[in-house]
């Protein structure tokens, strides 16, 4: 896609379509057993195959213009 910058100049614009997910690891501070609960920790690390390369884009100082759906909950509120 490309826009006109307000020199007249074309500017090329990076565009990325693709999902957004939210990944959601636990780990366990003791073995589990049947029928219990334990302790454990739980991260949420934000994914997907676009977003990541959304970022990369991104520390590499290009601006990119990503289009996703999120819905609205507590995954979508926190992506």
């Amino acid at each position: 896609m490309e826009k006109r910058r307000k020199d007249g100049e074309a500017e090329t614009v990076l565009v990325v379509i693709g999902g957004v997910v939210l990944h959601i690891q636990t780990t366990s501070s003791i073995p589990p057993h049947l029928r219990t609960t334990c302790p454990g920790q739980v991260h949420y690390v934000q994914g997907s195959v676009a977003r990541n390369i959304v970022e990369c884009m991104t520390n590499l100082r290009a601006q990119p213009f990503m289009i996703s759906a999120l819905g609205f909950d507590m995954p979508g509120h926190f992506l």
